[in-house]
């Protein structure tokens, strides 16, 4: 309260109780105490809030990285899905040995390109995308992509090449031209006629005079007539440069400009032209070079 000091009307005293103002000091002390801890917890949970932003910020950064490499890949896996059928077809090529030493590839351009290929199809990017986005990874990944935008224009020839092998196996003997015995193989040896060495450029097999003779696959025959030497001689082409040739025959069963299918019987054995006895003296010519046909023979 305020009062008048000494009856004096112009001085005044002012008159608080203490228990106000004690009351005033425990709340300004409880006030201060307050600003103090939050102070506090502000300054201890700040470093966590950067650290947190900072961990949030940087895995945004590494799901738009894994989200860039795994869309690269499924950019990719159309030409993957093609390497991988070409693959397969190779290994069935392999499967049938179907590398007869000539054509479009040899063994070892064939092992070569096998072991490419694996790479490819082996790459755990290819079968489960990216796991983890590192400088390897992306580099791998940049390999891949690579390697598979320069494979994409030359796979329609890979294709030409797979169709090439598929012909060319269809084209080689399928079966012997006779039921008979070899009598003289591909080679040099001592000429029954003149008892020279002289290349012997086929296989000779013996067999009963008129015994069947068969072509050993499908093909057009292109000759069917009397050759010097030879007597009468059957040729079958049956194409990729595939060509056979049947000779000493007694009677031919087919003419020129005939298809012809494996197994078919084009000629009965004799021993025309320069024959010592009733035999078959069977050719085969690869790209037009005569080649020993036990190499190529079932």
């Amino acid at each position: 309260m305020v009062v008048p000091e000494g009856g004096r009307g112009d001085i005044w005293q002012l008159s608080v109780p203490l228990r106000r103002v004690r009351q005033g000091i425990a709340a300004a002390a409880t006030v201060l105490v307050v600003l103090v801890v939050l102070a506090g917890i502000q300054a201890a949970t700040l470093p966590r809030v950067v650290a947190h932003d900072q961990l949030v910020g940087e895995n945004l950064a590494l799901k738009a990285r894994l989200d860039e490499v795994d869309r690269r890949i499924a950019d990719l896996q159309p030409l993957v899905e093609r390497v991988r059928t070409y693959d397969e077809q190779l290994r069935a090529m392999e499967a049938r040995e179907a590398l007869p030493g000539f054509g479009p590839l040899d063994a070892e351009d064939m092992e070569a390109r096998q072991a490419w290929i694996d790479g490819i199809v082996s790459s755990p990017l290819v079968h489960g995308g990216a796991q983890n986005p590192d400088a390897d990874v992306e580099a791998h990944v940049a390999a891949l992509e690579e390697d598979l935008r320069a494979l994409s224009p030359g796979l329609e020839d890979y294709q030409d090449l797979l169709a090439q092998f598929d012909g060319l196996q269809a084209a080689l003997p399928k079966l012997w031209p006779v039921d008979g015995v070899l009598t003289s193989p591909f080679g040099y040896r001592h000429s029954p006629f003149g008892r020279r060495w002289k290349m012997h450029t086929g296989l000779d097999l013996g067999a009963p005079y008129g015994a069947p003779i068969y072509a050993t696959a499908d093909g057009l025959v292109t000759f069917a007539d009397w050759d010097s030497g030879h007597g009468r001689t059957v040729v079958v082409d049956h194409g990729h440069e595939v060509t056979t040739r049947y000779c000493h025959a007694s009677r031919f069963v087919v003419g020129q400009g005939d298809l012809v299918a494996a197994g078919d019987v084009i000629a009965l054995v004799g021993s025309t032209g320069m024959s010592t006895g009733p035999h078959l003296h069977f050719e085969l010519l690869l790209e037009g070079e005569k080649v020993d046909p036990l190499e190529y023979l079932p």
